[in-house]
């Protein structure tokens, strides 16, 4: 359905009707202050918790088309909330034949690069649906007093401009490019799919079957769209068709979310980007479209591997116990997980921990709210420490510690530092200098930084500060992780 695809936000432009008498004096008008009415729009954004979110920073002006006439009053934004200057009308009939509010793309004095944010869809267009009046309607400006006149308008998408209605030129000089999708899920156990919508595609639940998914749309860090195909179970492409800029520079990220198991339930959760500046495309197969396989151990099938899968909460809450350097369980230190809801592949209880960042410093006995993540999905890494080659290498070094049979805790600590931080292998907090089996580790390691674990082999669970935002480029404190069976 549309509505759950495209954010909706309905703008109410509300024409306030001024008195222009006195107590105490009659007002005095020539026939030019008769001549023409003062219009002013004043928007407000909808509470509606889906269409509150709008950065209204990013409108300029409004470009409206009533009758023949253009106007394009300037907006200005107080308080969160959009205004606009006014405009003036001599009383009589109209019709409101357009109604855009636009970014100038840092151009004030160009109207042919500016960008369409919202916008009224247009009489019998398929977006008209979604409003209760399309733009076609007519509106009275009377004597004296300004009209009344609301206008309802929607997220705009570029490649969707047909669907208000509009014919290209709407759009600064710019073409539509298209790219396609169509992955794979590989469940460990396919009987843990029953009560998913996995069950009702026409095959059933198999050991490989098409992924149900959805693509976030962004263009200049600002949200486009999302297109998915829950509505046909996965077996059927996404398709995504963007705008891009002749005389811009438009930088894209696409944010992959597939529908897979969370915690007890099913919902979607993301798993990667990709990243891209305008005619760029994304490696494709012959037939043309981006595959993708996503398992939940493993990889084999036709396309880019994702994963393996990790069933993962958001976040929990991560105690640093007393015992460090070493923990009781031979590692760096005990960590104990709580607030961890049932259903997920990493329960509440006592792990054996590794710190991550050796210049960045971390609390005993103190309990963290963590955000938590799976190694095996660098991606969705917080910058910092969002590298592919790293962790794989952790994770060949973790399922491979049987070559290193003297190796101690401090060792394997100094290769975990020297592999993520490139530490100069000084000793502190406990860890020893670095020796020759920590160089031997780490450079057995780094020699299988493509490596991906296999079902009932171990992987890093990543944990990070709850909050912390994608593109943090330092960390607040260390970076910790433990250890779990694929």
């Amino acid at each position: 359905m549309f509505l759950k695809r495209y954010t909706s936000v309905f703008l109410l432009i509300l024409l306030v009707a001024v008195s222009f008498t006195s107590c105490k004096k009659e007002l005095v008008l020539t026939g030019e202050e008769e001549a023409v009415q003062e219009v002013t729009f004043n928007p407000s954004l909808s509470t509606d918790e889906k269409k509150s979110n709008l950065d209204v920073s990013g409108i300029d002006y409004c470009y409206i088309l009533i009758d023949s006439l253009v106007f394009r009053p300037a907006t200005y934004v107080i308080d969160g909330k959009i205004y606009t200057q006014s405009i003036k009308l001599t009383p009589g009939s109209y019709q409101l034949n357009k109604f855009l509010m636009m970014n100038d793309n840092n151009t004030p004095d160009d109207f042919s690069d500016d960008v369409v944010m919202l916008a009224a869809p247009m009489e019998g267009s398929e977006y008209a649906a979604f409003v209760n009046h399309a733009a076609g309607f007519s509106f009275v400006v009377n004597h004296l007093k300004k009209a009344n006149v609301d206008v309802e308008v929607i997220l705009f998408s570029p490649a969707d401009y047909d669907k208000f209605g509009f014919d290209i030129d709407v759009l600064p000089a710019t073409t539509i490019r298209e790219q396609k999708f169509i992955g794979l899920i590989l469940p460990k156990n396919p009987a843990d799919y029953a009560n998913s919508l996995y069950l009702n595609q026409s095959a059933g639940l198999q050991n490989e079957m098409p992924a149900i998914f959805s693509i976030d749309v962004f263009r200049n860090g600002r949200f486009v769209k999302s297109v998915g195909n829950e509505d046909q179970l996965g077996e059927h492409f996404v398709s995504i068709t963007y705008p891009d800029g002749d005389n811009t520079t438009d930088d894209y990220r696409f944010d992959l979310n597939v529908y897979v198991p969370v915690g007890a339930s099913f919902g979607y959760k993301y798993v990667r980007s990709w990243e891209f500046t305008d005619d760029e495309l994304i490696p494709a197969e012959p037939d043309g479209m981006v595959h993708f396989v996503l398992s939940e151990c493993g990889s084999i099938g036709t396309g880019e591997h994702i994963g393996p899968y990790m069933n993962l909460p958001e976040s929990c809450n991560f105690t640093i116990q007393s015992n460090w350097a070493p923990g009781s369980l031979g590692a760096y230190f005990d960590g104990v997980l709580s607030d961890v809801p049932v259903g997920f592949s990493l329960g509440n209880g006592l792990y054996s921990a590794w710190c991550g960042t050796d210049s960045v410093s971390i609390n005993i006995n103190h309990t963290y709210e963590m955000d938590v993540y799976n190694s095996l999905l660098p991606s969705v890494l917080p910058l910092y420490t969002r590298s592919a080659a790293r962790w794989n290498s952790i994770n060949w070094l973790f399922n491979n510690l049987s070559n290193y049979p003297t190796a101690t805790w401090g060792e394997i600590q100094g290769a975990v530092w020297e592999i993520l931080n490139d530490w100069n292998g000084i000793s502190h907090t406990n860890v020893p200098d670095a020796d020759g089996l920590v160089e031997t580790m780490v450079n057995e390691a780094r020699l299988h930084d493509d490596f991906i674990p296999s079902c009932g082999q171990k992987a890093a669970v990543i944990f990070v500060p709850k909050g912390t935002q994608r593109e943090a480029a330092t960390p607040k404190i260390q970076v910790v992780f433990v250890m779990t069976n694929l």
